[in-house]
């Protein structure tokens, strides 16, 4: 949805209408996107990618009157791979009204903002959370049809929200269901403090993963005013072993909650739990504190060692204990 935010906007703005589907849900389909987004205006525009071409027959489909319907599309290995796709599969897909997205949403996800959706599936209705990192507040524009509904709507969402990554729920139960909640959350900003060839090794990974990479070789006031806007997506891995700096950028991290990890020895660890324990830290933040840093991959070389921490910041955002997939019988993606 982010991709096509800038675009769906303007033309709101200048009061054209259209159509918004996007990727909810899949299985097969060689690991595409959940959230994969197409905008088509009702003059022909079209901006973002749907499943390649087979996904943009569905934005021509009825809609309940302002609001939006599930599609599910089941695709053969011999029709996706001429498709360009690397697989068949069963793929989810949403799709709106533009003008069933509230505007000040699109202006949020243009800014780059933390966005929960939830759009109704049996009648008109789309309420939106937003929320501002920066000024610590909360807004919500739209409504579900009813003050109970909308309320109920607003706790899923916020607590969805706090988990700090892009997410989607389909809800069947009452007071939401038939519905989807979508948390779409931006860009993760990896900030990194300490310097070495591990500094350039997890530069390097974060380019790899598409986040925003911010590099400290010390902690004063620029990097505190950087650490003082961290959201739940972003994450925060220190490298330092000087605890006068290290121990102030901890703290910043844990009480922002996102994800926060600590290079060093188990010796190491021990006296920043200390030191952070003495500046305040309460025993639940001093628990998400991940050190030593990363999953035990058997890392040695500054690549490795930036592919196991990179690994870790995406499973402790998802829920998961960084196993093998062969021995999990849980879904395998996301």
């Amino acid at each position: 949805m982010r991709p096509i935010a800038r675009p769906a906007r303007r033309a709101l703005s200048e009061g054209r209408r259209g159509r918004v589907g996007r990727v909810v849900g899949f299985s097969g389909m060689g690991g595409r996107r959940v959230g994969e987004a197409l905008l088509v205006t009702e003059d022909g525009e079209e901006h973002g990618s749907l499943l390649g071409p087979l996904g943009r027959p569905l934005l021509d489909e009825p809609l309940p009157a302002g609001g939006s319907a599930l599609f599910d599309l089941v695709l053969g290995d011999e029709e996706a791979v001429s498709a360009g796709l690397a697989c068949g599969g069963r793929a989810q897909v949403l799709v709106s009204d533009l003008g069933a997205v509230p505007a000040e949403a699109w202006a949020a996800l243009v800014a780059g903002e933390p966005v929960a959706l939830v759009s109704r599936l049996s009648e008109p209705g789309t309420l939106a959370v937003l929320d501002q990192p920066a000024g610590r507040r909360r807004a919500v524009v739209g409504s579900l049809g009813q003050a109970a509904t909308d309320e109920a709507a607003v706790e899923m969402a916020v607590a969805a929200l706090r988990a700090g990554r892009d997410s989607v729920r389909v809800l069947t139960d009452e007071p939401l269901g038939p519905a989807v909640l979508e948390v779409l959350m931006p860009a993760t900003t990896l900030h990194v403090l300490g310097t070495g060839e591990l500094v350039d090794a997890l530069a390097a990974q974060a380019a790899l993963l598409g986040w925003s990479f911010a590099s400290h070789s010390s902690y004063g006031q620029e990097m505190a005013t950087a650490l003082g806007s961290l959201a739940r997506a972003d994450a925060l891995v220190v490298l330092s072993h000087d605890h006068d700096i290290a121990t102030p950028a901890l703290a910043a991290g844990l009480r922002a909650g996102c994800y926060v990890g600590a290079l060093g020895s188990r010796h190491t660890q021990e006296e920043r739990r200390r030191r952070l324990e003495a500046a305040g830290l309460a025993p639940e933040a001093l628990g998400r504190l991940h050190g030593p840093v990363g999953l035990d991959l058997g890392a040695r070389s500054p690549e490795e060692t930036a592919l196991a921490i990179a690994a870790e910041i995406l499973a402790v955002r998802a829920g998961r204990l960084g196993e093998s997939l062969s021995a999990t019988s849980g879904p395998i993606n996301g």
